[in-house]
């Protein structure tokens, strides 16, 4: 039996569940997943086998409104991730309803020529907004969802709680093309080594600090060396302003200290060797606009 291939962009507006879809999916830990709003910072590639075949999941940073050069950067990135995919997930949360942002992500899907997955997440708690999400296709669209046919395809789960998560991959299965696998077999993500750390240190920072810094902080390796037994790790904090870089330190270094523990044994297991972590913050107040910044972050 030939083999199906394809890539299968998620998207949907901040915490709407799309990371933790992806890592649910692959049985591994692959994306940030936060209560903070764009913890989700690039495209994250993970990769999916079975005796079907191949899935490429794409996941994208949540659809917002923005003024910064990030935001748009991030906005763009959303775009890319919609080129030449072959199915794409609009996932949303069922229990909060629909925002200004789903409209602006939907004029993007419509104009799509691939099947389009409506995932109704979230069902596991007071899914109250579920039709209103199915009236917002139907509206755009101009006829009922049982009239769409393969155009979309409504698919009501749970992402925490992996709820409907195998009948989704059916269903995906059903729409990818047959063709070669376009990754080896063995392989979970193509996301680089570097930006896979930073992500991993900036988790770490929104779940120890929560709501303090939800915009304002970035992270990047500046140093990644393989040593004989074990892995030297510099990697930069970057935040806009000197109360932040306080809050960030903690009381005699409290929270970096803690920030780093926790970093580090994630990263020992994605790299499988010992790590030591350097950690240090620095005050950029227009890292958000600046071009070599945001190429150093990897966003441009």
């Amino acid at each position: 039996m030939q083999k199906k291939c394809g890539i299968v962009t998620i998207v949907g507006r901040p915490n709407t569940g799309k990371s933790t879809l992806l890592n649910t999916i692959l049985g591994e830990k692959l994306a940030i997943v936060s209560d903070v709003p764009q913890t989700t910072r690039n495209r994250i590639r993970g990769i999916f086998n079975d005796q079907r075949g191949q899935i490429i999941f794409v996941d994208t940073p949540g659809m917002h409104i923005t003024k910064y050069l990030l935001g748009k950067i991030l906005i763009k990135e959303i775009d890319l991730a919609l080129e030449g995919m072959d199915l794409v997930i609009h996932l949303v949360d069922t229990t909060r309803p629909p925002g200004k942002e789903e409209n602006l992500l939907i004029d993007k899907l419509k104009r799509l020529k691939v099947p389009i997955i409506l995932g109704l997440n979230k069902i596991d708690l007071r899914p109250i907004f579920l039709d209103n999400y199915i009236k917002i296709w139907e509206e755009t669209k101009q006829r009922k969802v049982q009239e769409m046919t393969s155009e979309l395809i409504l698919m009501p789960l749970s992402a925490l709680r992996g709820i409907n998560v195998d009948k989704l991959i059916d269903t995906i299965f059903e729409y990818l093309p047959k063709g070669p696998l376009l990754y080896p077999e063995d392989m979970l993500s193509d996301f680089p080594q570097k930006l896979s750390i930073a992500d991993i240190i900036r988790e770490k920072l929104f779940l120890l600090m929560k709501q303090e810094l939800p915009h304002s902080i970035a992270v990047y390796v500046e140093e990644l060396q393989e040593r004989k037994n074990n892995f030297y790790i510099r990697a930069v904090i970057l935040v806009e302003r000197d109360s932040q870089k306080a809050i960030v330190i903690g009381k005699d270094g409290s929270i970096l200290k803690e920030v780093g523990h926790k970093a580090r044994q994630d990263i020992e297991e994605l790299l499988e060797k010992k790590v030591f972590l350097e950690t240090y913050v620095k005050v950029d107040p227009n890292w958000k606009k600046d071009p070599l910044t945001l190429k150093e972050l990897g966003y441009l």
